[in-house]
């Protein structure tokens, strides 16, 4: 799918500019010009910015309909597997809290891996060192809580 430039810009910009709208009420931090806003409402100003400069170039240059559909969206097995993706995604987000992060990780990724054609002897493996790899870096590394749902027994 191939947006128009024009449209592409405008959504750009109506997002950099909530982001700034959105920073402006970020209290101040005392004793500093500097506080958390800041560097919220740099990137929102540079992607109003960026989507100003898309509206002007998609005007320019006219350009075809407002969204073009790739080839892919003809084919059903395509359509499919986006499908699966943007449901992985919601079952993710409705299940982690339940289940923990490693069930919901691993059958997430199996799930997408046996979609994909990934052969079959390496979707387990391959799932769970991804799942446990992810669960280092944010849990260790990053210091993000990640929930441990039916497994919170076994939590290290």
């Amino acid at each position: 799918m191939r947006l128009n430039d024009t449209l592409s810009g405008w959504l750009m910009l109506i997002l950099g500019l909530t982001i700034v709208a959105c920073a402006l009420t970020f209290p101040p931090m005392p004793g500093q010009n500097i506080g958390p806003a800041l560097f919220p409402q740099i990137i929102g100003g540079g992607l109003a910015f960026c989507g100003v400069a898309l509206v002007r170039s998609g005007r320019r240059a006219g350009g075809p309909a407002w969204v073009e559909m790739d080839d892919w969206v003809g084919r059903p097995r395509m359509v499919f597997n986006f499908a699966l993706v943007v449901g992985a995604l919601v079952f993710y987000a409705l299940a982690v809290d339940t289940l923990g992060f490693f069930i919901t990780g691993f059958v997430f990724l199996a799930g997408l891996f046996f979609s994909f054609g990934v052969r079959r002897r390496w979707i387990a493996p391959v799932a769970a060192a991804v799942t446990l790899a992810l669960h280092f870096g944010f849990y260790t590394l990053l210091r993000v809580p990640l929930p441990w749902g039916w497994l919170e027994r076994f939590a290290w």
